[in-house]
């Protein structure tokens, strides 16, 4: 009698061999399962019991066959396409910003062919463009020293999560208190003895830092007992860094974008500010030179927006192939997964990126500010014209979600809205000081992020209102103008503070944008793998500090 081989069903399941080969396919499948992997391989804890004793569970629930849903929603491997095959998402946004730019270099070039530069022997007197090129030696000082404090601050916290963390915890209001009280000493220095409009603003103003100061205190209280697994996510975002270099050569490459942009941006804009007329010896600004103002600073901070949206979704990208697929083989190089996500992020995601950060530059501070109820108002009044919720659009991480799953804005929008156990209803998901609150410790698992994101804007905040702040009384109170009959300081010493405070938050932010894409990517990830296979299939680690921590609960 021919033995079938029937009672193998009982000490193995696994098909002949001669089956398996025939069903084989050449490509990898869209999403891998994990195997045990050491215990210095990415996705664990190295100093952490619990994935130590968890290693098996890990590895059967990798075995276990997966939902049909997670096909669908789980990001497949990102695939080499030709530029004509790409969709292209949200295009009409896309095409407003460039042609938002071409404006501004068309009125830039108009603005230049009607201007000349004033000679030194018939000199402006003071304005905001002599005051912007007399400036010229502080802001060029102000982008090295922010470039080398972005320089470091990255390194010490790849190196150093810990003590740097700490370090932020207490430094952070002392400095935001410093630069409260220097402001408001100075404004009582100058010509006028405090009072002028200028010394008037700058002492109300140096009551931001102080209530900044408070407002971080208190959020760091309120989340004080999250800062452990807070600093774990900052250490798990650093070892993903570590797997994927060619990330930190494209934050390189947006700290190089946003410098040089910066700095042709204020050569046009210092020009601009030479429309106008003589009348008795005073140089008026026209009336229409303030709006044509008004577009660069737009222009600016869109195009910055622009360069760290493109950087949040090429990172989200990368993230992505790593969580879902770092057990490919063949495995891609860290290298080409980056170019293909940017690739992506400048293709496809161009326009959701230019919707999304001209929503956060229109409405994502208002939103941030109005009461509730004038904020449903707004809101049901915008879902006339955008079928998604407002807090959601305005969210930094929709934009993320919307690079990993490659949807257009409104979609993502929605889709991220009924991630609930997320908790992410809200405009933000970082600095809302309400996000903290002692009602939301038990149902927000997610403090720990928040805690994190704040962590990370700490220094940029601190960078931008230093240079700002520190610009702003050294130009008001020490520079020399040509024609100023020796008073020294400008009444526009303000455009120079705004502008340096600019360049402080933009280069902070493009090495802040480093970790904070993997940090948001990652908990997008998350997110999508506890919504489909209920969480711990692709990284049990991204569970655990993400999570409730319940796999303690259960050591």
């Amino acid at each position: 009698m021919t033995d079938i081989g029937l009672e193998s069903a009982i000490d193995d399941d696994e098909p002949p061999d001669d089956l398996t080969y025939e069903a084989a396919d050449d490509s990898p499948p869209a999403f891998q399962q994990f195997r045990s992997t050491p215990e210095s391989g990415p996705g664990r804890l190295p100093n952490s019991k619990v994935f130590h004793g968890n290693r098996d569970l890990e590895a059967a629930m990798m075995d276990s066959t997966r939902p049909p849903s997670v096909v669908s929603t789980v990001p497949v491997t990102m695939g080499p396409m030709t530029i004509g095959e790409l969709p292209k998402h949200d295009v009409f946004w896309g095409s407003l910003y460039l042609i938002g730019l071409a404006a501004l270099f068309s009125t830039f070039f108009l603005v230049f062919l009607h201007t000349s530069t004033p000679s030194s022997k018939v000199p402006l007197g003071d304005t905001i463009y002599t005051a912007l090129r007399a400036s010229s030696h502080l802001l060029a000082v102000d982008t090295v020293v922010a470039v080398i404090i972005s320089l470091l601050w990255l390194a010490l916290l790849r190196s150093f999560v810990r003590p740097l963390v700490y370090i932020l915890v207490v430094a952070v209001p002392v400095i935001l208190f410093s630069f409260s009280l220097y402001p408001l000493i100075s404004s009582y220095k100058g010509v006028e003895h405090g009072n002028s409009i200028q010394d008037r603003a700058m002492r109300w103003l140096s009551f931001v830092p102080f209530i900044s100061a408070i407002i971080w205190s208190y959020t760091v209280f309120q989340g004080r007992h999250s800062l452990h697994k807070a600093v774990g996510i900052l250490e798990f975002s650093s070892r993903i860094l570590a797997a994927n270099p060619a990330l930190l050569t494209l934050g390189f490459a947006t700290l190089a974008s946003v410098i040089l942009w910066t700095w042709l941006w204020l050569a046009m804009f210092t020009r601009v500010f030479l429309g106008g007329h003589l009348v008795s010896s005073i140089f008026i600004i026209d009336f229409a030179t303030w709006w044509l103002g008004a577009f660069f600073v737009l222009m600016y901070l869109w195009t910055l927006s622009v360069l760290s949206g493109l950087q949040r979704v090429a990172t989200a990208a990368t993230v992505s192939q790593w969580y879902f697929h770092r057990n490919a083989a063949p495995a891609p190089s860290s290298r080409d997964i980056v170019l293909a996500g940017l690739t992506h992020a400048s293709t496809t995601q161009f326009g959701t990126i230019c919707l999304a950060t001209l929503l956060a530059l229109a409405i994502r501070l208002p939103v941030l500010l109005l009461p509730r109820r004038l904020l449903a108002c707004a809101s049901l009044f915008a879902y006339n014209l955008i079928p998604s919720p407002i807090a959601s659009l305005t969210n930094p991480l929709t934009l993320t979600y919307a690079g990993i799953q490659s949807q257009p804005l409104a979609p993502s929008a929605r889709a991220l809205s009924h991630m609930t156990y997320l908790g992410l209803q809200g405009p933000t998901s970082t600095l809302a000081p309400r996000s903290f609150g002692a009602r939301n410790q038990g149902n927000a698992p997610l403090l720990p992020y928040r805690l994190a994101k704040l962590l990370l804007h700490a220094t940029r905040c601190i960078m931008a209102v230093s240079l700002g702040f520190g610009g702003w009384v050294a130009t008001a109170r020490q520079l020399e103008v040509a024609g100023n009959k020796g008073v020294r300081g400008s009444v526009y010493a303000y455009v120079v503070g705004m502008v340096a405070g600019f360049i402080g938050w933009g280069v902070l932010g493009a090495m802040e944008g480093v970790l904070a894409g993997i940090v948001d990517g990652t908990v997008v990830c998350w997110g999508i793998e506890r919504g489909t296979v209920g969480g711990g299939r692709y990284c049990l680690e991204a569970g655990w500090l993400f999570g409730d921590g319940r796999e303690e609960e259960r050591e």
